[in-house]
């Protein structure tokens, strides 16, 4: 069994691709629109908001459960 050489053409195509991958995100990277301070501000008041509030229906919950797994097993 033959093992097929690898040319100097396959690792400059995949130097060229790699190299164009990088060019292309580059260009769309300039085409994102960034959030500015004040709306990074308040996405992320949002998001610590909704996070609290999740973790607190979840407490609810799990003592909630919790009370009544313990009064089914009294």
């Amino acid at each position: 069994m033959t093992v097929p050489e690898t040319t100097s053409t396959n690792e400059i195509s995949t130097v060229g691709k790699v190299t164009g991958f990088i060019k292309d995100s580059k260009a769309e990277l300039q085409k994102v629109t960034w959030p500015t301070k004040q709306e990074l501000f308040m996405n992320t008041i949002v998001v610590l908001i909704a996070v609290v509030l999740v973790a607190v229906c979840i407490w609810v919950a799990d003592t909630f459960f919790s009370v009544l797994i313990r009064t089914i097993l009294r």
